[in-house]
C-alpha cells in the first residue's frame, strides 16, 4: 500500500509498526517529518499540505501505541 498525506491513520499505524519504541512525546516536528518520508511506503511530497497533519499523524500514532499497550497488557 501506498502511504500519502491523505491517509494520516495509515501512516500513524505505519509508524507504530516501524518504529514501535520511539519517544513519540519528545518528537519533534521536523524528527516527525523524518520518519514519515522514510517510510518505505511513503510515496507523497515532503512537505505536509497543513502544519496540523503532522500533528494529526503523531496524535493518531499515541492512541494506536496506547490501545496496543492495553490489549498487550
Amino acid at each position: 500500500m501506498q502511504l500519502s498525506w491523505s491517509n494520516q491513520a495509515d501512516i500513524a499505524a505505519a509508524l507504530l509498526k516501524n518504529y514501535p519504541e520511539a519517544d513519540r512525546l519528545s518528537l519533534k516536528h521536523d524528527q516527525l517529518l523524518k520518519l514519515i518520508i522514510s517510510l518505505p511506503e511513503f510515496k507523497d511530497t515532503s512537505s505536509p499540505p497543513q502544519p496540523a497533519c503532522l500533528d494529526h499523524v503523531l496524535w493518531t500514532w499515541m492512541r494506536l501505541a496506547d490501545s496496543d499497550f492495553e490489549r498487550a497488557g
